[in-house]
């Protein structure tokens, strides 16, 4: 007989020049310079494989304020348990390990069992977005940016990493600061500084993971061929990394989904990939939670709240939120606020109609605050009719919320719209005059609320603060919301006036020096007629919207509204007077 012998992989021996090397190390300090100099708060997300190693060691040689977690899955080896506190010993750093929630796990284990993950694609995809992309999610919540240790030859799905990369699934700058490094570059690295070297690396693992997932590879297998081994095919990856660039469309089949089911975000078998269905983001699974448990909040802290419904996509979003939150089962109820719209009076039509359609469909209860009514009372004074009402808007509301004694308010905005809007808390604290003051603000730890007021003080709550444009339209795809349609392309007169397509309107008209010609144009933000414009699109469904987003530079409010260009602290002055 015959015995053969398996060969597994070896650590590369180092056959690297070191004056070569030391210019590669060089670059990659200048790197993590560049990282930490360019944004507030940075974050590393380590395995304590070799390629993080390198990072780590680089991190704590240059010293920059970069701070180390690694996800601790409750299934990893003993070996990366021992090498976290061998790493924090060495370099006086605090590796902060971020576990999945329990209970998140105790529903998997339910429907799937505790390795359940060898028997489907579904089931492998629910035990990575449990253990790993969940606490992933919010490990970077508060970051606005995060580093890897991914490199091109890792595999076939990195290909086409570069040093820089928009992480549009959550909002920030993804950085693989050794995107362009070799192998047997990092071997050399590790072995000319004498850096800690995860035991399993001598045991023939390449890849680190969980331990019931990776094994040891053989010589000149693939480098993740130990990774979910099990799995057939050339992409290896949890879906921790998501390329912006990748794109899904998921086909639902008409099984029931159960409350088990609902929480982990998978496809079915049933599912197809195509180059042009709109993006798959796990995330707003995290995302519509967090809105859910903020509305919950409000309802459960506060005696009277409403809920301001303009009829615009984020008021629909957050409304249809409003509704899953208040659901039995799949029995709608009624929610159990009004919903509020101050009306300008200069409202596209197209907007209102929407709005009085949703509002009859569901038989929610609408209380409407004109701005008309205010002028007639004196409290508002306008130069002329055609006047912008967008800044008197605020004194309408702060009559609103007088004559009802409202004393929470939930509206739509975001964060990512506008720079006074990234200052706000989850629950902005407004005073007797609803004026917001920066200073008066409550610390909010824990996704702990305090919605305390005393009379005549209101609270402004905002459930999808941390959405972004991408996160709104890659929801209105998935739960198929309907829109009024000036956010798609349609035919409309305007005149090119600063950068912006400005309408032609009765609010609007052109002047006799103005040229006016019909574009292609959809609107990514809707409210006042008088000073928010469209943009240049032919995008007519929300996966086309999507894809322009993806690609956009420019903020919605800063390249639609005409009220925001007249100074950079614009949004910041109404605020003060009362504006939501």
């Amino acid at each position: 007989m015959i015995e053969q012998t398996i060969r597994l992989w070896r650590i590369p021996e180092q056959t690297i020049d070191l004056s070569a090397l030391q210019i590669k190390i060089d670059i990659l300090h200048a790197r993590i310079k560049h990282i930490a100099q360019a944004h507030r708060h940075t974050r590393f997300a380590t395995s304590l494989a070799a390629e993080d190693m390198v990072v780590t060691d680089a991190i704590a040689t240059t010293g920059l304020p970069i701070e180390v977690f690694t996800l601790d899955t409750g299934r990893l080896h003993t070996e990366t348990l021992q090498m976290i506190e061998q790493v924090q010993s060495r370099y006086g750093l605090h590796i902060n390990p971020i576990q999945p929630a329990s209970g998140d796990v105790a529903q998997y284990i339910a429907q799937y069992g505790l390795n359940g993950f060898y028997e489907s694609e579904d089931a492998k995809k629910a035990c990575c977005f449990v253990r790993k992309i969940a606490p992933l999610n919010l490990a970077l919540v508060g970051v606005d940016a995060w580093l890897t240790g991914q490199r091109r030859e890792q595999a076939v799905t990195r290909g086409e990493l570069d040093f820089e990369e928009p992480d549009t699934a959550r909002g920030m700058t993804k950085y693989n600061p050794l995107y362009d490094w070799s192998e047997s570059e990092i071997w050399a690295y590790i072995q000319s500084r004498q850096l800690p070297i995860h035991p399993l690396h001598h045991q023939g693992y390449a890849s680190i993971g969980c331990e019931p997932c990776t094994r040891a590879i053989r010589e000149n297998e693939d480098v993740r061929a130990g990774r979910w081994w099990w799995l057939q095919k050339e992409s290896k990856e949890c879906g921790l990394h998501v390329t912006p660039a990748a794109v899904v469309k998921v086909v639902k089949d008409s099984t029931p989904v159960t409350s088990a089911q609902s929480v982990f975000p998978v496809a079915s078998s049933t599912t197809a990939f195509t180059e042009t269905s709109p993006l798959r983001n796990d995330y707003l699974d995290w995302l519509e939670a967090e809105s859910i448990y903020i509305i919950r909040e409000v309802v459960g802290q506060c005696a009277n709240p409403a809920m301001l419904f303009s009829g615009g996509k984020d008021s629909i979003v957050m409304f249809h939120l409003a509704r899953k939150a208040f659901r039995f089962g799949t029995r709608e109820i009624k929610l159990p606020f009004p919903l509020v719209h101050i009306d300008t009076g200069h409202n596209y039509a197209e907007v209102i109609q929407f709005r009085d359609q949703t509002v009859a469909r569901t038989g929610s209860k609408l209380i409407v605050g004109h701005v008309e009514d205010s002028i007639r009372k004196g409290t508002v004074k306008l130069r002329k009719p055609t006047d912008s009402r967008n800044a008197a808007q605020a004194t309408t509301l702060l009559e609103t919320i007088a004559e009802y004694s409202f004393d929470a308010l939930m509206g739509g905005a975001r964060r990512d719209e506008e720079k006074a809007r990234a200052k706000e808390r989850i629950f902005s604290f407004r005073d007797e005059f609803g004026q917001w003051d920066p200073k008066a603000q409550r610390p909010e730890l824990w996704r702990l609320y305090n919605a305390r007021v005393s009379t005549g003080e209101n609270m402004r709550v905002f459930p999808i603060s941390n959405w972004t444009e991408l996160d709104i339209w890659q929801y209105i795809a998935r739960e198929k919301l309907d829109l009024p349609s000036i956010y798609y392309t349609h035919k409309r007169e305007v005149v090119q006036k600063n950068g912006l397509l400005v309408p032609v309107t009765d609010i609007t008209p052109k002047t006799p020096s103005d040229h006016s010609e019909y574009l292609d144009v959809r609107f990514r933000t809707v409210g006042d007629i008088s000073c928010t414009c469209p943009v240049a699109s032919t995008a007519g469904t929300p996966e086309d919207i999507i894809r322009e987003t993806a690609l956009s530079q420019i903020t919605e409010r800063g390249a639609t509204r005409m009220d925001d260009q007249t100074s950079e602290a614009s949004m910041e002055r109404r605020k003060k007077e009362g504006y939501f």
